[in-house]
């Protein structure tokens, strides 16, 4: 190993270290929602019962008359050691465990959002930028996305954009191990979500396009059947069928494709709006066009994956609560690993848009952005706001900031005990916004009372926290100063 791989790798340390620890410092007192909900409690029940079941009356009834989830099942086998940390953590600390491991379930998201962060770095300077340019890029994607956001949230996204940029970084390099090891990453995405299917056709067509063993071109598809026959054996332990998922093929259609594809591009509504909710992915058309001027492959396959997870969910009706483009947040890393292509005096813009994606995106460090879902859907809005190309005054993007403040406005009149304590009971249309977490501040420390420690002291630690990732961010930065002077 050279003393410029050294480097290289104690700076993509010190992004995913760095970023880490200020995603700690806001971390989410609990989950709120179905999605999350449904795959914790499965995380749950493999800790303390060996299997995936939900509590009765959740998800959907299958074998032996227990009930499942039609969500996925990686981060839920990923997420089960913190689940079990978390277990024991509540009954020393005594606060219900059922709060401790949400808790520590959040840490997954976390965690490999701050890796991917590392990634998207090393997948810059594989494309043939720089290594500030490759820096700014990644701090782009960690402060400037929707990535800021899902970091915080128990979905599958994190964990697809993790795989996805892994496989990314895997797949540009030169070593054969790498391109094999493609193989086990492929597999992986389907059963992280289904649309991580399309990761094996594209990277199979670029090892194509290299004119690689066949070996090579052939690992991903391998990986790709592979987890496919995972996720059928998951559809028959739940529902003793290789075919049922408990999610309707109803809600795949052509009709309206159109519509959804160009609305997760431009569309300011909910589940849409790459380019309002991920400013600096404007600069990713930019980089594109240089990079295919000379590496066309390498171009191509960057773009495939955009336009993969783009075309696979514009066959699909959603109509959830998404804060953005939530379905494009695997094709994240790619595309600002592309802004790092830019010309070097236009990397004001990059900063730019990059904390202008800061802004569009801090009011839910500190608050749900489901709080102004509820709001609309107690007040019969809801399908206003959920609408993809409806009224942009409706659209969450610019109701954000005035749900936030009326989440902290409750926040200084709300018991944190009776929070914790109620963590995971169930909400009802109608009375949404009576759920506790949508009434206190949105971080970890806010609810410290409860287990007897003052606010003042979680405050100063996560103050800590920052500084300490601030200080590592810059070491990194002083870091390629060095080797570029």
């Amino acid at each position: 190993m050279n003393n410029d791989t050294r480097q290289i790798r104690k700076i993509g340390l010190a992004l995913a270290l760095g970023v880490g620890l200020i995603y700690l410092a806001f971390l989410k007192p609990g989950i709120w929602g179905i999605d999350g909900n449904e795959m914790f409690w499965m995380s749950h029940s493999l800790v303390t019962k060996g299997n995936l079941s939900l509590p009765p009356g959740g998800g959907i009834l299958g074998r032996d008359g227990a009930y499942y989830s039609s969500r996925y099942p990686l981060i839920s086998i990923l997420a089960a050691p913190l689940v079990a940390v978390g277990l024991v953590f509540g009954y020393l600390m005594n606060v219900p465990t059922r709060y401790s491991s949400t808790l520590f379930a959040l840490l997954l998201p976390l965690t490999l959002t701050a890796i991917t962060t590392a990634l998207v770095f090393g997948i810059a300077l594989r494309l043939g930028s720089s290594k500030k340019a490759a820096y700014l890029a990644a701090l782009s994607f960690a402060f400037g996305t929707t990535a800021l956001v899902y970091a915080r949230e128990f979905f599958a996204e994190p964990v697809l954009a993790f795989i996805t940029a892994l496989s990314l970084y895997w797949a540009l390099g030169k070593n054969y191990r790498e391109h094999a090891g493609t193989s086990i990453l492929t597999a992986l995405a389907v059963i992280a979500k289904p649309s991580g299917i399309v990761m094996g056709p594209i990277l199979c067509l670029y090892f194509l396009g290299k004119r690689y063993p066949w070996r090579t071109v052939i690992a991903p598809l391998l990986g790709t059947g592979m987890g496919i026959a995972l996720y059928l054996g998951y559809n028959y332990l739940r529902f003793e069928s290789f075919w049922k998922t408990g999610q309707g093929t109803e809600r795949i259609q052509l009709a309206g494709m159109v519509e959804r594809w160009l609305g997760m591009l431009f569309s300011p509504g909910s589940s849409g709006g790459l380019f309002w909710y991920c400013p600096p992915t404007i600069l990713a058309v930019w980089g594109f066009y240089r990079l295919f001027k000379q590496q066309r492959l390498e171009a191509l396959l960057v773009m495939g994956v955009l336009l993969g997870y783009l075309t696979m969910h514009s066959l699909w009706v959603f109509r959830g609560w998404n804060w953005g483009p939530r379905f494009l947040v695997p094709a994240l890393p790619g595309l600002l690993a592309l802004t790092a292509l830019i010309p070097k005096k236009r990397w004001n813009i990059l900063l730019a848009l990059a904390i202008v994606g800061f802004l569009v995106n801090a009011p839910t460090l500190v608050s749900y952005y489901q709080r102004y879902y509820a709001e609309a859907a107690d007040t019969n809005r809801f399908l206003n706001v959920i609408a993809l190309w409806g009224n942009p005054a409706d659209a969450p993007l610019f109701n954000a900031w005035p749900a936030a403040f009326r989440q902290l406005g409750d926040a200084f009149s709300q018991d944190v005990r009776e929070v914790i304590h109620n963590v995971g009971s169930p909400v009802y249309i109608g009375q949404l916004t009576k759920s506790n977490l949508l009434h206190i501040v949105a971080v970890w420390w806010w609810v410290l009372p409860a287990a007897g420690i003052p606010i003042w002291l979680g405050f100063i630690l996560a103050a800590a926290l920052v500084v300490a990732g601030i200080w590592i961010l810059r070491w990194g930065w002083r870091e390629i100063k060095s080797s570029c002077s």
